[in-house]
């Protein structure tokens, strides 16, 4: 098993040498160019150096391939020989360990490349795939646990190298993503074959990486709950995943970096290394390599700040004045316009005029809201045109404080100003205050709501019932002005659709600035609203509402259950199939790599539990999230809280002594049902009892499948074969929830409820002792 493990080791090493001559081939060679000579000559050196640290390393691999064997050896000697009053803690501080280590892992890889956030859950996936198969690999095999802390720390080196090694050209091609069905601000599509290949080819290697560092972690959750009765390992395992979600919202409310998440997760994995010398001091000299090489500081012209949101990047401009990256890519420039010199320069100018903008057309407006206030440019703009009460809802603390810190004209230190850290949606539909207007600040994050949710931070604040929530707290004569920079026709007829849609059938004012081409679409509450005169003249804009009237432009309008803002066309996801097609290549591949029996037919069952689980939960984090809010802390303690579901289904099927899980299947599939009709009909009120009968119907369906599985889990023959099917089978419900990108959230509750009832089948299939015909 060992050499097997090797031989994957020396493929990803490999496969990694020769990324960044792949990188820079494939994002040199333009599509007319067939093989361009002058590109091959130019990359030779960066290939011979590739094939000779090739040769080296594998030789290395092969020389100690012995000595490997006997380390996994006496790891799995000393895991098996820890005195059982040790085991439960254990099995609590491996299970953290692992959650905690892939919440890194998926945070930390979208803030090198941000199209991993375009990728969904691809992150998730690959720490799936190397857990499962370490879960499989655990009750007769053993594999070094000693190779995690490396695999990882080359993974650090690889990264950061491409992102700050390769010539500004090709890292700006290999950063862009080939997604044709979606567009976003900052981010390019792929235009040719080589810089696409260049892309996937990435992506695997990245794969590999993360799923065979994960292979070990999961092999020894797996050892160690064969240690204990079933039930019991897997109770103690959810506590410990639950422990690992609790400590990562811990290091996120602090602001911590990534050396700490992973010094945090390295440090847990080296105290379950073999007690000899040799082990502890070569891992301890592996993990200050890897934390070394996370923390070298190669970008020292900007200031790093990793909010519980995203990398925040900070520098001064020539002015003096902050100019702020968030997610790797352009945020905003902050401006002082509190100055009369601005008036002398025609840029400065046109820049005021735009957020200057909302309130020159809503004249007198006393209690404003600004959505997305970000560093203060448009609460500024409040104050200038006298506004008395100024709502400054921005959802990263971090970007509120930098503005509070930074902005010339010091907006959040105005007595009228109230910083409000809040998901603007939440905001907008629990206050009690109304406005005289409300300004959409521009947002546009890369973030996610979860590691397993396709949807966007921003995406909820975008959709019609959002926008009608917001109409709904304007005050007579109020107005909304929502800005962007509208990447495309489509996406502007799209806003154009929604706000229509949302003011009862009245098209918006559509204005575009002379200013970075940014469009203003201006809506009043009761009716059609008027321009002041001569505004157009004094600021620059054009009014280009016939352009997104015109029927002729086809876009269709973002809602709850399709709150996919940034895709003007509600089209199949087509350009996902092939990194989902790569993601089953490369699993297919690990998996044959090691075992060569199929699964039996008992374990089936599990992998379709765990792609109805990971559905319900991806629907119930959307969902709740939408209730309570798309904060970090909300998202964060919604994860908790199904891992607590669970949890407390484990306990009930001890408890309770259930044997059979057929009255849980049925009302699994009535709870799924009810879950379904509620999400059609709108959800329940905004109200106190009406959250908690969202969150009753949300987490139902989670706590009924938690005791078919724990039911289920007692009557299987090894812990870790089932825990192994459950990971690959979340996998493919993970793959499966792309399709909501189509048919919509709701769409999951059929998915899951399909899962659900071939697991059912398979459940009978295990009482009769034989397979489902």
């Amino acid at each position: 098993m060992t050499q097997r493990f090797l031989r994957l080791v020396s493929i990803a090493f490999l496969a990694s040498c020769l990324t960044p001559v792949v990188a820079n081939v494939g994002t040199q060679m333009g599509a007319d160019s067939i093989a361009s000579f002058a590109v091959l000559v130019k990359v030779l050196p960066s290939l011979l150096v590739a094939i000779a640290v090739i040769l080296v390393v594998t030789r290395l691999l092969r020389r100690y391939e012995q000595g490997i064997d006997e380390d996994a050896r006496r790891q799995a000697e000393y895991l098996d020989a820890l005195p059982d009053r040790f085991v439960s803690l254990a099995i609590f501080g491996s299970a953290a360990a692992s959650l905690f280590l892939e919440l890194a892992v998926i945070r930390w890889q979208g803030t090198v490349f941000e199209f991993f956030a375009f990728y969904k859950n691809y992150g998730l996936l690959s720490c799936f795939a190397g857990l499962g198969l370490g879960y499989a690999l655990s009750s007769r095999d053993r594999i070094p646990l000693s190779f995690s802390i490396p695999l990882l720390g080359w993974q650090f080196g690889l990264m950061i190298g491409l992102r700050f090694g390769l010539a500004p050209a090709s890292i700006e091609r290999l950063r862009e993503i080939p997604v044709l069905e979606q567009f976003s601000m900052g981010i390019g599509n792929t235009r040719y074959f080589g810089q696409t290949f260049a892309i996937y080819f990435f992506l695997a290697v990245f794969f590999l990486l993360t799923a065979l560092a994960f292979v070990p972690v999961g092999q020894l959750c797996g050892r160690l709950m064969e240690r204990q009765p079933k039930l019991q390992a897997y109770g103690t395992n959810l506590l410990g995943s639950l422990a690992g979600v609790v400590l990562m919202l811990g290091v996120s409310y602090l602001w911590m970096p990534p050396v700490v998440w992973f010094g945090i997760s390295f440090l847990t994995l080296l105290l379950f290394y073999t007690r000899q010398p040799a082990a502890m001091k070569l891992g301890a000299g592996l993990l200050v390599a890897a934390l070394v090489t996370l923390a070298w500081p190669v970008n020292p012209l900007w200031n790093r700040l990793y909010s519980p949101y995203q990398l925040l990047e900070m520098q001064q401009t020539d002015k003096g004045h902050l100019l702020l990256r968030a997610a790797g890519h352009y945020y905003q420039r902050v401006h002082d316009f509190s100055s009369p010199a601005v008036d002398e320069d025609p840029d400065l100018r046109d820049i005021r005029a735009y957020y200057d903008l909302p309130c020159k057309v809503r004249g007198g407006a006393k209690d404003v809201a600004v959505v997305g206030a970000g560093t203060g440019n448009d609460v500024a703009a409040a104050l200038r045109c006298g506004a008395g009460h100024v709502d400054a809802i921005e959802i990263d603390p971090a970007i509120l404080e930098a503005g509070k810190l930074y902005h010339p004209e010091h907006p959040y230190d105005d007595p009228r100003v109230w910083g409000i850290v809040n998901d603007a949606r939440t905001h907008l539909r629990t206050t009690d205050r109304n406005y005289d207007l409300i300004v959409y600040g521009l947002l546009d994050s890369h973030t996610l709501l979860s590691h397993a949710s396709s949807v966007r931070v921003d995406s909820f604040v975008y959709t019609v019932e959002a926008l009608r929530e917001a109409r709904a707290h304007l005050k007579p004569g109020g107005i909304v002005s929502l800005s962007f920079s509208v990447m495309n026709d489509g996406l502007g007829s799209k806003i154009y659709k929604m706000m229509t849609h949302a003011f009862d059938g009245r098209p918006p004012i559509c204005l575009r600035a002379g200013y970075d081409q940014a469009i203003v679409f201006l809506e009043g509450k009761d009716g059609a609203i008027s321009l002041p005169p001569n505004l157009l003249q004094e600021t620059g804009f054009e009014d280009i509402t016939a352009l997104y009237a015109n029927p002729a432009l086809r876009s269709d309008i973002s809602t709850d259950d399709w709150p996919f803002f940034y895709m003007p066309r509600r089209v199949y996801p087509v350009s996902y199939l092939p990194m989902i097609v790569l993601v089953l290549l490369l699993s297919t591949f690990m998996t044959t790599s090691f075992l060569s029996h199929s699964p039996r037919n008992t374990d089936w069952v599990f992998f379709l539990l765990g792609a109805g689980f990971m559905l319900v939960e991806t629907k119930g984090v959307t969902e709740l999230g939408l209730t309570f809010g798309n904060t970090w802390e909300v998202i964060g303690v919604v994860i908790s809280g199904i891992l607590l579901m669970a949890f407390l289904a484990n306990v009930a099927v001890q408890w309770l002594r259930i044997r059979q899980p057929w009255i849980a299947y049925l009302l699994l599939a009535v709870s799924l049902g009810v879950g379904w009709h509620v999400a059609k009909s709108g959800g329940f009120a905004p109200t106190t009892g009406g959250r908690i009968a969202t969150a009753v119907v949300l987490t139902c369906p989670l706590f009924f499948s938690g005791i078919v599985f724990s039911t289920l889990l007692e009557r299987s023959e090894t812990i870790s074969s089932a825990m192994a099917m459950n990971l690959l089978g979340a996998m493919c419900g993970g793959l499966s929830e792309y399709n909501s990108m189509y048919f919509g959230f709701r769409s999951l509750y059929w998915l899951a409820l399909i899962f659900y009832v071939l697991a059912f089948a398979f459940s009978l299939a295990m009482r009769k002792g034989r397979s489902p015909a």
